[in-house]
Order: C-alpha cells, then sequence, then structure tokens
C-alpha cells in the first residue's frame, strides 16, 4: 500500500530529508508511478452492455490518452471469438475518446473490452507486483536524488578551487546515488540502458504492433487506432 512504499522511498533517501519536502516525494511518486504504467501497462478486461448498438462504453478503469484496446468480444461467447481489429475503431470526441463498432450490434448486447490501465497505489489499492515495488521505489528515490544533486550543484563551496575535483561533493554523490537508483529500474524491469547508464530507444516489433490500419475510405470515421 502507499505506506509501505512511501516508507521505501524515504529509506533510499532518508539523509537527504531536509532538502525534499512532502510534496516534492508525493510528486516524484507520481511520476514514477506514471513511468512504471507505461512501461508495464495494467492488463484489464471488462464486460460492457452496448446499449445503441455501435457505441462501446470507455471501462471503468480506462485512462484517456493512455489506455490501448487490446481486443473486442462482441458478443460474448465461448470459446472466445475476437474481432478482428477492423471491426472497431478509437475515435476523439469533445468529450473525450469513444469506441465504436463498424457493424451495429443487437442494442443491449454485452462486449468484452480488454485493454491497458495505469497502476493504482493509494491507502486501499496496490497494483503494483511485488517483485516490482522496490524497483518503481527506486525510480521514485532516483528523481528526488536528482534534486538534491541540483540543489547542491547550486550552492557555492568557498573552500574548493574552480581547477579542483572533489569526488565526494554532495552533488556529485547524489547524481550517481540517482543514477543508480534509476539503473536498478531499468535493470528490473530489463529496460536496455548503454555504458553511460542512458535509457536506450524503444522500438516497437513489427509483429506486436497489430492494430496499426489505414484510415477507412468507407466514411465510417475511423480515426485512429492505438495498439
Amino acid at each position: 500500500m502507499l505506506a509501505d512504499f512511501l516508507e521505501i522511498v524515504d529509506d533510499l533517501v532518508r539523509d537527504a530529508a531536509q532538502w525534499v519536502t512532502p510534496a516534492q516525494r508525493d510528486r516524484a511518486v507520481g511520476l514514477a508511478l506514471a513511468r512504471y504504467s507505461k512501461d508495464r501497462p495494467r492488463e484489464l478486461v471488462e464486460d460492457v452492455v452496448v446499449a445503441d448498438g455501435v457505441q462501446i462504453p470507455l471501462p471503468t478503469a480506462w485512462a484517456q490518452g493512455a489506455s490501448d484496446l487490446r481486443t473486442v468480444e462482441c458478443p460474448v461467447v465461448t470459446p472466445p471469438v475476437p474481432l478482428d481489429s477492423a471491426c472497431w475503431y478509437i475515435y476523439r470526441t469533445p468529450l473525450g475518446e469513444q469506441i465504436g463498432l463498424v457493424s451495429a450490434v443487437t442494442p443491449g448486447t454485452t462486449a468484452r473490452v480488454a485493454y491497458s490501465g495505469l497502476h493504482l497505489l493509494t491507502d486501499t489499492d496496490d497494483t503494483i507486483p511485488a517483485d516490482h515495488l522496490e524497483a518503481v521505489a527506486c525510480y521514485a528515490a532516483s528523481l528526488l536524488a536528482e534534486q538534491v544533486a541540483t540543489v547542491h550543484a547550486n550552492s557555492s563551496d568557498s573552500t574548493i578551487s574552480a581547477d579542483s575535483v572533489d569526488r565526494s561533493h554532495p552533488a556529485r554523490e547524489w547524481a550517481a546515488r540517482a543514477k543508480s537508483y534509476r539503473n536498478r529500474y531499468f535493470t528490473t524491469l530489463g529496460i536496455e540502458i548503454n555504458a553511460q547508464g542512458v535509457e536506450q530507444p524503444r522500438m516497437e516489433a513489427a509483429g506486436v504492433v497489430v492494430d496499426m490500419e489505414l484510415p477507412s475510405t468507407t466514411g465510417r470515421g475511423r480515426l485512429y487506432r492505438r495498439g
């Protein structure tokens, strides 16, 4: 839960308490959760009712601009028969994203949608797997360590000459700690980094992106797909 997660983060940057405010820590936790949700999104399944036979209601945990629609079953049968990706589309409206069917079904039909969602970390809900909890905390701690390094780098030290190199300077120590925490996150999640500890650009495998199709020429309004 959130309290346990915050304790882990605090342990990682405990000697920086005088430079890290609770608000800064909360922001770092939020950013770490968002990063993890992008790297390892939740995979969710939900049944919804297609009331008008054309528009599929967004599932409850759908995150506008972040969730991806994996599959749609309509109607729901056993064994499952997902619709071809050309049979549904996502489009934007002034009220947000909507899911539509190319061909209408009987109003009131149940559809089963599989989609990605954001992770939760609250006092009552925690969807981060136990084996990734420390890694996500390390990512949050790396953001805080970078802030502390910046504070020290901006402070003047009259005891150090301009041309000297002080390996024990707090700015360098905290920068190194930030890099170490960030690398622990990358290593745990299997994200490739270069020799300098910088994340390598990720390319989606062509065989994985199954929902990328050209816009419809039938006038049905298929605007875009994410997948």
